[in-house]
């Protein structure tokens, strides 16, 4: 390392120093004192300029420098002190820009600008080795990472003093003074002080320091005598004089000649003499390198400029206010932007002009090429008529790029197209180092694969272009045709060289591993390529292409290939899928396809189709050229399904839980989109199901013949297999329709009714509808004889380990899918008329009464043997309780097909008889057709799921004027009633011990069979619930006499109270009510006793997502509690609305102020921040307690101070909380007292107690809220919130702002206040103060003023 001169010694000397460290941290590692000294100096604004002196004498010494542009491996440690340097004096400059002369500023920024250009030339001198003496003229480029920080400080100085002009004669001020030897001229500063009256003179310091940069060893080309009046032999001009450049037109210019040299370079090499001497080809190589290099590094600049002004370099904060950004942006989306665009484009068009006229890629204009690409890239990102947010300009949220008009003549280019797939495609052959010619630079496959992947980049945003830039549909078809025939050609490359990967390999050559390296990231590109395309044209636009089934097939072919490539990588780690390197962009690609896929297959325009139109033409297209690729997905997907469970089998391997959920999720959601894709073609892709549902049923039912000790590795493969095929069957034929009305997709009805005749409406369905619809039938049936075999085959041997119950829980999630949408199909969810429904196709299937009973009888039956049978199998028993319930919710003749089942008779009797059974008892009733087997296996299913069956239960047989299923309903309900009459009685005359352990199994039963009916609300007149429901409410929570320490207990009662008032609080009559709030009120007070007063709340600050949500589950209790509340909150509302229309008496607002409030007080303990920390449960805490300041603030200031101030500070908390809803409704909460207290004064003896408490909102919601970020997304409930704030006190208002003015600077200050008073209208404050709130007129006018203070404050005061 070379020997530290004065500054960079005394900097050291500064950074190394640990006598000022703060106490206690004496013994901090030397690293931290580094670090923490450079932030010290930063901070106190380097007064003796150490950073910029040290900068100079390092770059200004012959054997640093040296070492530098060496990458001396011992320079390590100066390379890193340079580039604290340069950031050091950057902040400083940029933080106090205004303590600084205009001359320093200028000159600095330009200074860096021509060091990071590479404009650095020594002489120095050697020896030759014979005693002679060798003077080396030579130009010295910093390092790569020392030269782009240098570039980015010049372009954060750029943005920051861009608001400067030229002086009125058109001249450059401060142009370099060579007869001087000075940078800047006072000129500079005149003009300044003209326009801006805060400026500086020039400091002595600062003309000692212009003075060393005059003197430094920048190389200025025009200084140095060539011999031939700047030209040389070839008649290349040398480089441009740097000039002290006051504008933006100066900047660019420089740049655009740049680059242009550089241009002239290349060419001139390719033409030069072969007859000259060789000292002179090296001297004009040499300049060549140099011209090349700055040019490059103008790339760089540009870029670095395009992302300061743009927004997205966030690395550098400049300690100016929103309106800087937001005006900077303006001006260079005026001034500079398309003058950046038209220095890259000239300089890429004339690169690839010469590489067409020499028919080759040049090695010595790679790395231009890729730093011109780079800023076309980065100007198509620009986001027009915004601060910059360094996203690209989207429309919504598909990613396509809106430029301006005047953009077409750069962009909308045939030409250009071409040219840069030629490129493209030229460097895709290069793969390597290729052969060099003299004089030619060696361009690496680093550098090579950068430029693909930039030029890849430059593809992607222009398949994103669209919006007026554009003259017609004809110019963007004519667009869109050139894009797609380059885009073909390089797909047809990609697929070529990835088919090879596509078979099993045992080990590849490195060659082959950089090739599937770089085709990785390659094909993952071309894939978002795909889908912006598809995007941005649709199937309207991309149909009228000559092209447009070639398209289709590239997707096809490349989704075929990818997959093969998945089913190979598996198979060569023997199906260890962890073992797969890189198997993420194979998944990330395949899903872009599928998204694609969609895309195409989903378009609107393709329902429009009639006979032989564009839209029937195009969607054949699709059907032949995209089905193939359904059976190649379902087929791999098994494959690699097989692979990975018998890898898991035969090493005893497990998936973690947490993977496995979220692997099941990501396939769920892959299949999902491989349904659109399958319904394409809807018969070959049954064909396909068909045929590998056909092939493994037999060898399932053989497996399920077999009873062994263990599941082999090939059986858990076929059951993987198999359980893949049902999921892929389901997600085709069924969408997930929760909380919808089930019905067939309309892909699916389309391909199975009876096409249409008039020629005058939209085509729909299918000549072969009869096959297709005949195939589904198949498949279903097929389904039902698997399911039937598996379950026979459980009632001889339960235990046996071949009969997978996850086989059996996906086989009831596809019958839950399918019955729901395909048994009696309702006309009313399908596009299709009633008559139609009953005469052809898939809604003739199951629409009959035979077809229909038989079906759901064996639904009922399958649920009936995995109830009696698979008890234990939570899994199986939840699936079948959704069967169920699915079936139950259906209308009244789905509901009477289900009460003719004999087993659904069954189903209800195994209830009757078991409803006061825990799951040990031994009692057994003898009950016809039900043996004591089923019985005592039903009775050990887990309660919560007992409780499931009796909600699918109560559901089916809630029909009225039906006598078997009122007789049902009735049982039912007795059967429940009579064991918890049982249960109450034997704990109050004490026949029982409340805690002994059968007796708290029984409780925990008749809660959950009571929390089963309160779900029930699904059901035909559901009135009936709360007649049963109330008598027994105060008695439900009576149990916590008993059982009020048992959190367990406690948590059922909880859950089944917040059910019950959330289903049926709105229907209550007042009695019902009342009974609701004395029970409540008991459970709640019961609850807080035992479980809030002391309970310690847990939170981890640094705990994973995963641990948080699982740990919230902990405090469900309480979740349980507040949504109770929330509940019966909501009653006043209802019975308010109600009273209004019907003029009937509903419950009084004091009657549910009262028990809510009191509840409240129970929970309030335990709402600490760490358990507030917690998203969930602080949504619906925050939820209760804005609802109840905005609706009863006039009953806030009788609550006792304690629990006032508890729910006030919890108000506090939330309104800056980052969730919007938690903010919004705290904000509203606060500004309901406030208007209390203006009004009736109903806080003023909280306030005796607190006199400062609403001066601690104010200032907390200014600091907090208003002059923060997060104000944008809640400007109106702020508002709402500030205007009653101010007006309880208007001088004590005042007080606070004054207090927070005091901390700013006077400019700021001065402007913070004038923002209040301007704000602060007296007429509209007055009125608020005198009690009626302003008026609505009075207040949206305060809300439009407080936005444009927002705006102003944020602008001008705060700083980014």
């Amino acid at each position: 390392m070379a020997t530290s001169t004065t500054a960079t010694q005394e900097l050291l000397t500064v950074l190394h120093n640990n006598q000022n460290s703060p106490p206690g941290s004496q013994h901090q590692q030397p690293l931290q004192t580094y670090h923490a000294n450079l932030q010290s100096l930063r901070d106190s604004g380097d007064k003796s300029f150490l950073f910029f002196r040290c900068f100079l004498e390092i770059t200004g010494n012959d054997d640093s420098l040296y070492s530098l542009s060496q990458q001396d491996p011992q320079s390590a440690q100066l390379a890193e002190l340079l580039f604290h340097c340069i950031l050091g004096f950057r902040h400083v400059i940029l933080h106090r820009w205004t303590q600084f002369s205009s001359r320093f500023r200028n000159s600095s920024r330009d200074f860096f600008f021509y060091l990071g250009l590479g404009l650095l030339r020594r002489k120095r001198t050697t020896t030759d080795g014979q005693g002679g003496m060798i003077v080396e003229d030579t130009t010295i480029r910093l390092p790569t990472m020392i030269a782009r920080v240098c570039l980015a400080t010049s372009a954060a100085l750029w943005k920051r003093s861009w608001k400067r002009r030229t002086k009125a004669d058109g001249t450059a001020a401060g142009n370099y003074n060579h007869h001087q030897g000075q940078f800047g001229t006072e000129e500079d500063d005149e003009q300044d002080q003209r326009e801006d009256l805060s400026v500086v003179a020039v400091s002595d310091k600062e003309v000692h320091l212009l003075q060393r940069m005059a003197l430094h060893p920048v190389w200025v080309a025009a200084t140095t005598d060539t011999g031939n009046n700047g030209y040389d032999d070839n008649g290349v001009q040398m480089l441009p004089v740097p000039l002290m450049m006051i504008n933006g037109e100066t900047l660019f210019e420089f740049c655009n000649e740049t680059v242009m040299h550089a241009l002239k370079c290349i060419k001139a090499n390719d033409t030069a003499s072969v007859n000259i001497q060789q000292q002179q080809q090296q001297q004009q190589q040499q300049q060549q390198r140099v011209i090349l290099h700055m040019a490059i590094m103008t790339c760089v600049f540009l870029s670095s400029l395009v992302g300061e002004f743009g927004g997205s370099n966030s690395a550098i904060t400049y300690n100016c206010p929103l309106e800087f950004h937001r005006t900077s942006h303006v001006l260079f989306e005026q001034e500079g932007i398309s003058k950046v665009l038209n220095i890259a484009m000239g300089g890429l068009s004339g690169i690839v002009s010469n590489w067409n006229n020499h028919n080759v890629i040049q090695d010595d204009s790679v790395e231009l090429a890729l730093g011109v690409v780079d800023v076309i890239v980065d100007v198509l990102g620009w986001e027009f008529g915004s601060i910059g947010g360094g996203q690209w300009g989207r429309t919504g949220g598909s990613g396509l790029v809106r430029p301006p008009e005047s953009w077409r003549e750069y962009l909308i280019r045939p030409d250009l197209l071409g040219a840069v797939f030629y490129v493209y495609t030229s460097m895709r052959s290069l793969g390597g180092r290729k052969e060099q010619g003299q004089g030619q630079a060696p361009v690496t496959i680093t550098v090579l694969r950068r430029f693909q992947h930039s030029l890849r980049q430059l593809l992607i945003g222009l398949a994103s272009i669209t919006g007026s830039i554009f003259q017609d549909k004809a110019e963007k078809g004519a667009y869109l045709e050139y894009f797609v025939n380059g885009l073909l050609s390089v797909l047809s490359m990609i697929v070529s060289d990835l088919s090879p990967f596509a078979s099993v390999q045992e080990e590849r050559s490195s060659v082959e591993e950089m090739l599937l390296e770089e085709l990785q990231r390659e094909t993952v590109d071309f894939c978002w390529m795909l889908m912006r395309i598809v995007t941005n044209f649709r199937v309207e636009g991309l149909s009228v292409l000559q092209n447009f089934s070639s398209f289709l097939s590239a997707i096809s072919s490349i989704g075929d290939v990818l997959l093969q490539i998945s089913v190979a990588e598996l198979a060569a780690v023997q199906g260890d899928a962890e073992a797969v390197a890189d198997g993420d962009w194979r998944n990330e690609a395949i899903g872009q396809l599928l998204e694609v896929v969609c895309l195409l297959s989903e378009d609107h325009w393709l329902l429009s189709a009639r006979s032989g139109n564009l839209q029937d033409m195009a969607r054949h297209a699709l059907a032949s050229s995209l089905s193939p690729l359904y059976g190649t997905y379902v087929l791999c997907r098994i494959e690699m399904a097989k692979m990975e469970e018998y890898y898991l089998t035969v090493n005893a391997a497990d998936l973690d839980e947490v993977k496995e959920e979220i692997s099941g999720a990501s396939m769920n959601d892959e299949m999902d989109a491989a349904s659109s894709l399958g319904r394409v073609h809807l018969p070959s892709s049954l064909s396909c199901l068909s045929s590998a549902l056909q092939s493994r049923v037999p060898m399932l039912q053989a497996l399920f013949a077999m009873d062994t000790e263990c599941v082999t590795p090939d059986a858990a493969a076929l059951l993987e297999e198999a359980r893949l095929l049902i999921m892929c069957t389901g997600h085709l034929l069924t969408d997930d329709c929760a909380g919808e009305t089930p019905f067939i997709p309309e892909a699916v009805l389309n391909s199975c009714v009876k096409p249409s005749d008039s020629p005058h409406t939209f085509k729909t369905g299918s000549d072969d509808f009869a096959a297709t619809t005949n195939a589904i039938s198949q498949i279903v049936n097929l389904l039902m004889g698997l399911a039937e075999c598996q379950v026979s085959k459980v009632a001889m041997s339960p235990n046996n380990p071949n009969l997978s119950p996850l086989l059996a829980k996906t086989l009831l999630w596809f019958f839950t899918r399918w019955s729901s949408a395909y048994i009696l199909p309702s006309s009313s969810a399908s596009p299709l008329s009633e008559s139609e429904s009953g005469q052809n196709g898939i809604l003739a299937t199951w629409h009959n009464q035979e077809m229909s009973q038989q079906v759901v009888s064996f639904c009922v039956t399958l649920c009936l043997h995995y109830f009696t049978l698979w008890p234990h199998e939570t899994q199986v028993i939840q699936g079948s309780s959704e069967l169920l319930l699915s079936l139950a919710k259906r209308e009244r003749n789905v509901k009477i097909l289900l009460m003719s089942c004999p087993s659904m008779e069954q189903l209800f009797n195994l209830h009757v008889c078991t409803a006061g059974q825990i799951h040990s008892s031994s009692e057994n009733i003898a009950i016809s057709g039900i043996s004591e087997n089923m019985v005592s296996a039903f009775k050990r299913i887990p309660y919560k799921y007992r409780a499931s069956i009796l909600t699918a239960i109560l559901t089916s047989c809630s029909e009225l004027n039906d006598t078997k299923s009122e007789s049902c309903f009735t049982g039912c309900l007795q059967a429940v009633q009579n064991s918890f009459h049982k249960l109450v009685e034997a704990l109050q005359q004490k026949k029982v011990r409340s805690h002994d352990v059968f007796t708290l199994e029984m409780t925990c039963l008749c809660v959950e069979l009571f929390s089963g009916i309160a779900r029930a609300s699904e059901i035909c007149h559901p009135e009936r619930i709360p007649i049963f429901m109330t008598p027994f409410l105060s008695q439900l929570a009576g149990l916590m006499n008993f059982y009020a320490a048992d959190l367990t207990i406690c948590e059922l009662l909880l859950v089944l109270f917040r059910d019950y008032t959330e289903r049926f609080i709105v229907a209550l009559d007042r009695e019902q009510c009342m009974t609701v709030f004395r029970a409540s009120a008991d459970l709640l007070n019961g609850y807080s006793t035992n479980h809030c007063q002391s309970r310690v709340i847990r939170k981890a600050v640094n705990d994973s997502e995963e641990n948080n949500v699982q740990e919230e589950q902990n405090y469900n209790d309480v979740l349980c509690a507040i949504q109770l509340l929330n509940n019966i909150g909501a009653k006043d509302f209802v019975d308010s609305f109600s009273s209004e229309r019907t003029g009937t008496k509903g419950v009084d607002s004091n009657e549910v102020i009262e028990v809510v409030f009191y509840g409240l007080k129970q929970i309030l303990p335990l709402m600490t921040n760490g358990l507030l920390h917690f998203p969930t449960l602080c949504k619906q805490y925050f939820s209760l307690l804005g609802f109840m300041m905005d609706t009863y603030p006039d009953k806030i200031g009788m609550l006792p101070f304690d629990l006032f101030i508890g729910i006030f500070n919890s108000m506090l908390f939330g309104m800056s909380h980052t969730d919007l809803f938690v903010s919004k409704s705290s904000l509203q909460g606060i500004a309901a007292l406030c208007r209390e207290q203006i009004e009736s004064k109903s806080l003023s003896n909280h306030l005796t107690q607190n006199p400062s408490m609403f001066d601690e909102c104010s200032k907390r919601i200014l600091e907090e809220v208003i002059f923060q970020n997060i104000i944008w997304d809640r400007i109106e409930p702020a508002a709402n919130a500030l205007l009653p704030l101010a007006a309880v006190d208007m001088n004590r208002f005042a007080a606070v702002v004054n207090t927070i003015s005091q901390q700013l600077d006077n400019e700021k200050k001065h402007k913070i206040q004038e923002a209040f008073q301007k704000l602060m209208d007296p007429e509209v404050i007055g009125k608020v103060s005198k009690g009626n709130y302003g008026g609505r007129l009075n207040r949206m006018r305060f809300r439009k003023d407080f936005e444009l203070f927002v705006k102003d404050i944020h602008s001008k005061v705060l700083v980014f």
